[in-house]
């Protein structure tokens, strides 16, 4: 699955998207064993992160102290895919990533405006260009 974007493909099918999700880490394996086994799947980002959802916490009730702050712990799953894969990509993630319990986590989708490769984008000049 390319990601490649031309400036004239910003809007409809061509137009790039950014798959957000937050996943229980011990589903890590099970989330990514299913979106390899997608035809072409662009790749993705893992970032550890902690936070508190509608629940606050682990479940019952919650009181926050100073110093008695519950943090659940999940990881962001960062995915720049084409906007006709989104449906896929977010129901194979929502599908290996559930378990039915309070706290499974959320997805979200953004445009992504731009994209460029660092390999790309910062070669050096050509040849009588100048010099970096």
């Amino acid at each position: 699955m390319s990601t490649e974007q031309t400036g004239t493909e910003q809007t409809g099918a061509g137009a790039l998207k950014l798959v957000t999700a937050l996943i229980h880490p011990h589903l890590e394996a099970r989330v990514i064993k299913a979106l390899h086994e997608l035809p072409e799947f662009p790749g993705f980002s893992l970032t550890e992160v902690r936070g508190q959802g509608r629940g606050r916490g682990a479940g019952g009730t919650y009181v926050a102290t100073e110093y008695d702050l519950v943090y659940q712990r999940h990881l962001r799953m960062e995915i720049v895919c084409r906007a006709d894969a989104v449906e896929t990509i977010t129901e194979v993630i929502a599908r290996a990533g559930w378990t039915g319990r309070r706290g499974d986590g959320v997805m979200f989708v953004t445009a992504v405006e731009r994209l460029m490769r660092i390999r790309e984008a910062g070669a050096p000049a050509r040849e009588g260009e100048g010099t970096r």
